[in-house]
Protein backbone atom coordinates (compact mmCIF):
# COMPACT_ATOMS: atom_id res chain seq x y z
CA UNK A 1 0.00 0.00 0.00
CA UNK A 2 0.99 3.64 -0.37
CA UNK A 3 3.11 5.05 2.41
CA UNK A 4 1.56 8.05 4.99
CA UNK A 5 3.42 10.84 2.03
CA UNK A 6 2.02 9.38 -0.79
CA UNK A 7 -1.66 9.61 0.65
CA UNK A 8 -0.94 12.86 1.90
CA UNK A 9 -0.03 14.55 -1.56
CA UNK A 10 -3.03 12.18 -2.97
CA UNK A 11 -5.52 14.24 -0.88
CA UNK A 12 -3.72 17.54 -1.92
CA UNK A 13 -4.13 17.25 -5.18
CA UNK A 14 -7.12 15.41 -5.35
CA UNK A 15 -9.38 16.98 -2.57
CA UNK A 16 -11.94 19.00 -4.65
CA UNK A 17 -12.90 15.18 -6.27
CA UNK A 18 -12.52 13.63 -2.82
CA UNK A 19 -15.43 16.58 -1.48
CA UNK A 20 -18.02 15.87 -4.38
CA UNK A 21 -17.59 12.12 -3.63
CA UNK A 22 -18.49 12.94 0.03
CA UNK A 23 -21.29 15.74 -0.90
CA UNK A 24 -23.06 13.13 -3.24
CA UNK A 25 -22.83 10.42 -0.23
CA UNK A 26 -24.36 13.10 1.92
CA UNK A 27 -27.17 13.69 -0.71
CA UNK A 28 -27.32 9.54 -0.80
CA UNK A 29 -27.50 9.57 3.17
CA UNK A 30 -29.82 11.88 3.48
CA UNK A 31 -33.04 9.91 1.13
CA UNK A 32 -32.50 7.13 2.12
CA UNK A 33 -33.14 5.74 5.64
CA UNK A 34 -31.10 2.87 7.53
CA UNK A 35 -28.64 2.84 3.99
CA UNK A 36 -25.29 4.51 5.46
CA UNK A 37 -23.05 1.80 5.12
CA UNK A 38 -24.59 0.92 1.77
CA UNK A 39 -24.09 4.42 0.22
CA UNK A 40 -20.24 4.29 1.49
CA UNK A 41 -19.82 1.07 -0.15
CA UNK A 42 -21.27 2.34 -3.33
CA UNK A 43 -18.84 5.84 -3.22
CA UNK A 44 -16.25 3.76 -2.49
CA UNK A 45 -17.10 1.54 -5.39
CA UNK A 46 -17.21 4.40 -7.81
CA UNK A 47 -13.79 5.63 -6.30
CA UNK A 48 -11.88 2.51 -6.71
CA UNK A 49 -13.48 1.31 -10.44
CA UNK A 50 -14.67 -1.74 -8.64
CA UNK A 51 -17.92 -3.59 -8.87
CA UNK A 52 -20.44 -3.21 -6.50
CA UNK A 53 -23.01 -5.99 -5.60
CA UNK A 54 -26.05 -5.32 -3.35
CA UNK A 55 -27.93 -8.20 -1.90
CA UNK A 56 -30.86 -8.14 -0.05
CA UNK A 57 -34.96 -8.84 -0.08
CA UNK A 58 -36.90 -7.52 -2.98
CA UNK A 59 -38.15 -3.67 -1.89
CA UNK A 60 -35.17 -2.86 0.32
CA UNK A 61 -34.31 -0.21 -1.83
CA UNK A 62 -30.98 -1.54 -3.79
CA UNK A 63 -32.10 -0.72 -7.51
CA UNK A 64 -33.55 3.24 -6.25
CA UNK A 65 -30.35 3.39 -4.50
CA UNK A 66 -28.00 3.05 -7.50
CA UNK A 67 -30.54 5.05 -9.78
CA UNK A 68 -30.40 8.19 -7.31
CA UNK A 69 -26.73 7.81 -7.80
CA UNK A 70 -26.67 7.86 -11.41
CA UNK A 71 -29.17 11.02 -10.78
CA UNK A 72 -27.03 12.75 -9.11
CA UNK A 73 -23.85 12.65 -11.65
CA UNK A 74 -26.11 13.33 -14.40
CA UNK A 75 -26.74 10.12 -16.47
CA UNK A 76 -30.51 9.35 -15.79
CA UNK A 77 -33.53 11.20 -14.87
CA UNK A 78 -34.95 10.14 -12.04
CA UNK A 79 -38.13 11.85 -12.84
CA UNK A 80 -38.26 10.09 -16.17
CA UNK A 81 -38.39 6.92 -15.79
CA UNK A 82 -38.74 6.72 -19.64
CA UNK A 83 -35.62 8.27 -20.62
CA UNK A 84 -31.89 7.00 -20.71
CA UNK A 85 -28.95 8.69 -21.01
CA UNK A 86 -25.94 6.84 -23.32
CA UNK A 87 -23.59 6.69 -20.29
CA UNK A 88 -26.11 4.65 -18.53
CA UNK A 89 -27.08 0.86 -19.02
CA UNK A 90 -29.70 -1.07 -16.80
CA UNK A 91 -30.92 -4.18 -17.45
CA UNK A 92 -32.77 -6.53 -15.15
CA UNK A 93 -31.19 -10.32 -16.08
CA UNK A 94 -32.95 -13.40 -16.81
CA UNK A 95 -31.95 -17.30 -17.53
CA UNK A 96 -33.03 -16.12 -21.09
CA UNK A 97 -31.11 -13.30 -21.65
CA UNK A 98 -29.60 -13.00 -25.21
CA UNK A 99 -25.65 -11.21 -25.62
CA UNK A 100 -27.83 -9.27 -28.09
CA UNK A 101 -29.80 -7.81 -25.60
CA UNK A 102 -26.61 -6.21 -23.88
CA UNK A 103 -24.31 -5.22 -26.19
CA UNK A 104 -26.21 -5.19 -29.75
CA UNK A 105 -28.27 -7.41 -32.37
CA UNK A 106 -26.82 -7.85 -35.42
CA UNK A 107 -28.55 -5.58 -38.29
CA UNK A 108 -30.58 -7.98 -40.85
CA UNK A 109 -30.76 -5.31 -43.10
CA UNK A 110 -26.71 -5.18 -43.87
CA UNK A 111 -26.58 -9.18 -44.21
CA UNK A 112 -28.70 -8.75 -46.68
CA UNK A 113 -26.90 -5.63 -48.64
CA UNK A 114 -24.11 -7.43 -48.19
CA UNK A 115 -22.06 -5.33 -45.80
CA UNK A 116 -21.39 -7.55 -43.25
CA UNK A 117 -22.24 -8.57 -39.69
CA UNK A 118 -22.65 -4.90 -38.48
CA UNK A 119 -23.60 -5.12 -34.56
CA UNK A 120 -26.64 -1.87 -33.27
CA UNK A 121 -24.59 -0.93 -30.57
CA UNK A 122 -26.30 2.58 -29.89
CA UNK A 123 -27.13 2.65 -25.92
CA UNK A 124 -25.78 -0.72 -25.47
CA UNK A 125 -23.44 -1.94 -22.41
CA UNK A 126 -20.26 -1.48 -23.94
CA UNK A 127 -20.50 1.71 -24.39
CA UNK A 128 -22.20 3.09 -20.93
CA UNK A 129 -19.76 4.97 -18.06
CA UNK A 130 -22.33 3.29 -15.18
CA UNK A 131 -23.94 -0.35 -15.78
CA UNK A 132 -26.25 -1.59 -13.32
CA UNK A 133 -26.99 -5.59 -13.92
CA UNK A 134 -30.16 -6.22 -11.82
CA UNK A 135 -30.58 -10.27 -10.49
CA UNK A 136 -26.79 -10.67 -11.97
CA UNK A 137 -26.82 -14.19 -10.87
CA UNK A 138 -29.73 -15.05 -13.50
CA UNK A 139 -27.64 -14.59 -16.36
CA UNK A 140 -27.02 -17.58 -18.83
CA UNK A 141 -23.08 -18.69 -18.86
CA UNK A 142 -22.81 -16.51 -22.14
CA UNK A 143 -23.69 -14.19 -20.70
CA UNK A 144 -21.94 -14.10 -17.68
CA UNK A 145 -18.45 -14.98 -19.39
CA UNK A 146 -18.99 -11.71 -21.11
CA UNK A 147 -19.49 -10.03 -18.02
CA UNK A 148 -16.69 -11.17 -16.73
CA UNK A 149 -14.22 -9.11 -19.30
CA UNK A 150 -16.03 -5.97 -18.59
CA UNK A 151 -15.10 -6.31 -14.82
CA UNK A 152 -11.68 -7.65 -15.25
CA UNK A 153 -9.91 -6.77 -17.93
CA UNK A 154 -13.18 -3.51 -19.02
CA UNK A 155 -12.79 -4.68 -22.52
CA UNK A 156 -15.16 -6.20 -25.04
CA UNK A 157 -14.49 -9.49 -27.15
CA UNK A 158 -16.40 -9.50 -30.36
CA UNK A 159 -15.92 -11.86 -33.01
CA UNK A 160 -12.41 -12.31 -32.44
CA UNK A 161 -11.72 -8.55 -31.96
CA UNK A 162 -11.19 -6.81 -28.27
CA UNK A 163 -12.23 -3.37 -28.24
CA UNK A 164 -11.93 -1.31 -24.99
CA UNK A 165 -15.26 -0.04 -23.09
CA UNK A 166 -16.44 3.10 -21.75
CA UNK A 167 -17.47 1.43 -18.16
CA UNK A 168 -16.30 3.78 -15.20
CA UNK A 169 -18.00 1.62 -12.42
CA UNK A 170 -20.38 -1.84 -12.65
CA UNK A 171 -23.22 -2.05 -10.02
CA UNK A 172 -25.50 -5.45 -9.75
CA UNK A 173 -27.67 -6.03 -7.43
CA UNK A 174 -29.39 -9.76 -6.42
CA UNK A 175 -31.84 -11.06 -3.69
CA UNK A 176 -29.36 -13.76 -3.02
CA UNK A 177 -25.79 -15.06 -3.53
CA UNK A 178 -24.68 -17.46 -5.96
CA UNK A 179 -24.39 -21.69 -4.01
CA UNK A 180 -23.01 -22.72 -7.61
CA UNK A 181 -19.35 -22.73 -8.91
CA UNK A 182 -19.87 -21.85 -11.73
CA UNK A 183 -21.08 -18.48 -10.20
CA UNK A 184 -19.14 -18.33 -7.74
CA UNK A 185 -16.06 -16.96 -9.94
CA UNK A 186 -18.35 -13.80 -10.90
CA UNK A 187 -19.47 -13.38 -7.38
CA UNK A 188 -15.48 -13.55 -6.26
CA UNK A 189 -14.90 -10.60 -8.58
CA UNK A 190 -17.25 -8.32 -6.49
CA UNK A 191 -14.63 -7.01 -4.17
CA UNK A 192 -17.58 -5.18 -2.84
CA UNK A 193 -20.52 -6.18 -1.19
CA UNK A 194 -23.21 -5.01 0.58
CA UNK A 195 -25.92 -6.91 2.48
CA UNK A 196 -29.18 -4.73 2.45
CA UNK A 197 -31.98 -5.22 5.29
CA UNK A 198 -35.33 -3.99 5.87
CA UNK A 199 -35.60 -1.22 8.81
CA UNK A 200 -36.47 -2.71 11.89
CA UNK A 201 -39.93 -2.51 13.24
CA UNK A 202 -39.50 0.53 15.82
CA UNK A 203 -41.84 3.62 15.27
CA UNK A 204 -38.88 5.84 14.69
CA UNK A 205 -37.56 3.76 12.01
CA UNK A 206 -41.02 3.10 10.38
CA UNK A 207 -41.67 6.97 10.81
CA UNK A 208 -38.61 8.25 8.83
CA UNK A 209 -39.21 5.15 6.19
CA UNK A 210 -42.73 6.46 5.49
CA UNK A 211 -41.51 9.87 5.33
CA UNK A 212 -38.64 9.39 3.55
CA UNK A 213 -39.80 6.68 1.30
CA UNK A 214 -43.14 8.61 0.42
CA UNK A 215 -40.63 11.48 -1.04
CA UNK A 216 -38.71 8.94 -3.22
CA UNK A 217 -41.55 7.16 -4.25
CA UNK A 218 -44.34 10.08 -5.44
CA UNK A 219 -42.10 13.22 -4.85
CA UNK A 220 -39.47 14.92 -7.71
CA UNK A 221 -36.15 15.32 -7.02
CA UNK A 222 -33.34 18.07 -7.27
CA UNK A 223 -30.00 16.49 -7.62
CA UNK A 224 -26.87 18.29 -8.77
CA UNK A 225 -25.59 17.25 -12.00
CA UNK A 226 -21.45 16.48 -11.84
CA UNK A 227 -21.44 15.02 -15.30
CA UNK A 228 -17.90 15.87 -14.71
CA UNK A 229 -17.49 13.14 -11.25
CA UNK A 230 -16.40 10.14 -13.18
CA UNK A 231 -13.40 11.95 -15.44
CA UNK A 232 -11.88 13.70 -12.06
CA UNK A 233 -12.18 10.07 -10.15
CA UNK A 234 -10.15 8.73 -13.09
CA UNK A 235 -7.95 11.27 -12.67
CA UNK A 236 -7.08 10.57 -8.88
CA UNK A 237 -6.88 7.03 -10.05
CA UNK A 238 -4.35 7.50 -12.69
CA UNK A 239 -2.31 9.39 -10.24
CA UNK A 240 -2.43 6.26 -7.93
CA UNK A 241 -0.56 4.68 -11.21
CA UNK A 242 1.71 7.04 -11.11
CA UNK A 243 3.07 6.69 -7.93
CA UNK A 244 2.92 3.04 -7.97
CA UNK A 245 6.53 1.67 -7.75
CA UNK A 246 8.41 -1.01 -5.99
CA UNK A 247 9.71 2.23 -3.45
CA UNK A 248 6.15 3.56 -2.51
CA UNK A 249 4.25 0.04 -1.50
CA UNK A 250 5.02 -0.26 1.84
CA UNK A 251 4.75 -2.93 3.70
CA UNK A 252 6.04 -2.49 7.06
CA UNK A 253 3.41 -1.38 9.53
CA UNK A 254 3.50 -4.85 11.42
CA UNK A 255 -0.15 -3.91 13.19
CA UNK A 256 -1.81 -2.98 10.35
CA UNK A 257 -0.52 -7.00 8.66
CA UNK A 258 -1.00 -8.43 11.97
CA UNK A 259 -4.55 -7.39 11.98
CA UNK A 260 -5.16 -8.06 8.16
CA UNK A 261 -3.83 -11.94 9.44
CA UNK A 262 -6.23 -12.08 11.74
CA UNK A 263 -8.87 -10.88 9.50
CA UNK A 264 -8.49 -13.73 6.94
CA UNK A 265 -7.49 -16.39 9.12
CA UNK A 266 -11.05 -15.42 11.06
CA UNK A 267 -13.00 -15.91 7.48
CA UNK A 268 -11.00 -19.12 6.24
CA UNK A 269 -11.17 -20.82 9.61
CA UNK A 270 -15.47 -20.34 9.69
CA UNK A 271 -15.84 -20.56 5.93
CA UNK A 272 -16.86 -16.72 5.80
CA UNK A 273 -14.58 -16.29 2.59
CA UNK A 274 -11.78 -17.90 0.98
CA UNK A 275 -10.36 -14.15 0.91
CA UNK A 276 -8.65 -15.38 -2.56
CA UNK A 277 -5.19 -13.51 -3.50
CA UNK A 278 -7.27 -10.94 -6.13
CA UNK A 279 -9.50 -9.77 -3.14
CA UNK A 280 -6.68 -9.21 -1.11
CA UNK A 281 -4.92 -6.97 -3.83
CA UNK A 282 -7.52 -4.97 -4.73
CA UNK A 283 -8.90 -5.04 -0.27
CA UNK A 284 -5.66 -2.77 -0.16
CA UNK A 285 -6.47 -0.22 -3.13
CA UNK A 286 -10.29 -0.05 -1.10
CA UNK A 287 -8.44 0.47 2.17
CA UNK A 288 -6.31 3.66 0.59
CA UNK A 289 -9.21 5.06 -1.17
CA UNK A 290 -11.30 5.20 1.99
CA UNK A 291 -8.20 6.38 3.91
CA UNK A 292 -8.29 9.15 1.59
CA UNK A 293 -11.97 9.82 2.01
CA UNK A 294 -12.08 9.87 5.49
CA UNK A 295 -8.82 12.41 5.34
CA UNK A 296 -10.91 14.90 3.72
CA UNK A 297 -14.27 14.00 6.00
CA UNK A 298 -11.98 14.70 9.32
CA UNK A 299 -10.57 18.02 7.43
CA UNK A 300 -7.08 16.15 8.81
CA UNK A 301 -4.37 18.31 8.62
CA UNK A 302 -1.80 18.68 6.13
CA UNK A 303 1.37 17.73 8.46
CA UNK A 304 -0.75 15.04 10.33
CA UNK A 305 0.60 11.44 8.87
CA UNK A 306 -1.82 9.27 7.28
CA UNK A 307 -2.05 5.54 7.91
CA UNK A 308 -4.70 2.84 7.50
CA UNK A 309 -6.79 2.45 10.71
CA UNK A 310 -9.48 0.79 12.35
CA UNK A 311 -11.70 1.97 9.56
CA UNK A 312 -10.19 0.69 6.79
CA UNK A 313 -9.88 -2.63 8.65
CA UNK A 314 -13.52 -2.66 9.59
CA UNK A 315 -14.36 -2.56 5.39
CA UNK A 316 -13.44 -6.27 5.75
CA UNK A 317 -16.39 -7.70 7.95
CA UNK A 318 -18.71 -5.17 6.15
CA UNK A 319 -17.90 -6.23 2.59
CA UNK A 320 -15.25 -8.66 1.81
CA UNK A 321 -17.15 -11.73 3.02
CA UNK A 322 -19.24 -13.97 1.10
CA UNK A 323 -22.06 -14.04 3.93
CA UNK A 324 -22.81 -12.19 6.77
CA UNK A 325 -22.13 -14.29 10.11
CA UNK A 326 -22.84 -12.16 13.31
CA UNK A 327 -20.30 -14.86 15.48
CA UNK A 328 -17.69 -13.98 12.71
CA UNK A 329 -17.71 -10.79 12.62
CA UNK A 330 -17.52 -10.46 16.46
CA UNK A 331 -14.48 -12.01 16.48
CA UNK A 332 -13.11 -9.75 13.57
CA UNK A 333 -13.94 -7.18 15.67
CA UNK A 334 -11.38 -7.99 18.50
CA UNK A 335 -8.32 -6.83 16.73
CA UNK A 336 -5.16 -8.10 17.95
CA UNK A 337 -2.86 -5.38 17.58
CA UNK A 338 -3.86 -1.77 18.21
CA UNK A 339 -4.23 0.81 15.10
CA UNK A 340 -5.57 4.27 15.47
Amino acid sequence: MLGPDSLKSLVANHKNTLKLLLSVESLLKARFIGMDVHVRALILAVACGEPLLLVGPPGTAKSRLIRAFCGAIGVLDENDAASRHDSYFEYLLTPFTEPGELFGHYDIAALHEHRGMVRLEEGMMQNAQVVFLDEIFNASSAILNSILSFMNERVFHDRGSVRPVAMHCMFAATNDVPRGGELRAIYDRFVIRSWVENVRDTPEELGDLIQRGWLETYGTHQTPNLTSLLDKVADLRREIRGLTRADTIKRDNQALLGNLSHLVKTARQYNASAVSNRRLVKFSYMMTMHRLLRAVEEGAETDKPLTIGRPELALFWKHLLDSVDPMVIQKMEKLPYPVE
